[in-house]
């Protein structure tokens, strides 16, 4: 009942952390719009970019990424108080799974913002940091590889985020945080799924290197 208890606990704390959205809260407070209402209409880092430029992007990067962390501590945190004698390590790792998951979901699909977010890039790789900061920087280089070759960020995304699972099987975490873990990674890559299109279509857009950064990047990868 304990486990029970802390585990749905851990998963509602990290959803509703989720929803607190960088790009929507700070387009507000700065520009007095709604991101959403502008571009791809994406609540995520890449849209705020693109229509704002640099100005406030620390906040939107600040926001998301911190509540990724906080999300995956608590939930690590509380399902490792429920931990029988000797199972504290796996709980940890569990709870930080389906924390993750969840904040995730809560990014994608906001209470606070009538479920229209983001994509989960950020909060997901922030989370992953806390689970095995191995995937996270594997992830990231993966990502920066894919990115300076194709120029194609979206695909960068997709592939460096399926990447976190494989490095957490090698690194021998559980068969159980194994699956949430992939759960997720279906979420993500599920939200990708206009991206995907366009690159089976050979009509997505690439990074353009040049001083304009607001056009770096594709239209709603984040």
């Amino acid at each position: 009942m304990l486990i029970t208890l802390m585990l749905a606990l851990g998963g509602v704390t990290a959803y509703l952390l989720g929803s607190v959205n960088g790009a929507i809260i700070v387009s507000r407070m700065l520009f007095g719009q709604d991101v959403r209402s502008s571009g791809s209409g994406n609540a995520g880092l890449t849209n705020f970019f693109r229509t704002y430029g640099v100005t406030g992007i620390i906040g939107v990067i600040a926001i998301d990424v911190l509540k990724g962390v906080l999300a995956a501590l608590i939930g690590g945190w509380l399902l490792s108080a429920a931990a029988p004698e000797g199972w504290a390590e796996e709980f940890t790792a569990t709870g930080r799974c389906v924390a993750t998951f969840c904040c995730i979901l809560g990014h994608s699909f906001p209470v606070f913002y009538g479920f229209k977010g983001g994509k989960g890039i950020l909060t997901g790789v922030s989370c992953a940091a806390v689970i095995d900061i191995n995937a996270a920087l594997i992830a990231l280089f993966i990502f920066g590889v894919i990115v300076a070759a194709t120029r194609y960020v979206s695909l960068g995304s997709i592939v460096s985020t399926a990447s976190v699972p494989v490095t957490m099987l090698a690194n021998g975490f559980s068969g159980r945080c194994l699956i949430i873990a992939s759960a997720a990674v279906i979420m993500i890559i599920l939200r990708h799924h206009a991206n995907i299109k366009r690159l089976l279509a050979h009509n997505e857009s690439k990074i353009a290197f040049r001083r304009d950064i607001s056009h770096k990047l594709d239209n709603d990868s984040f």
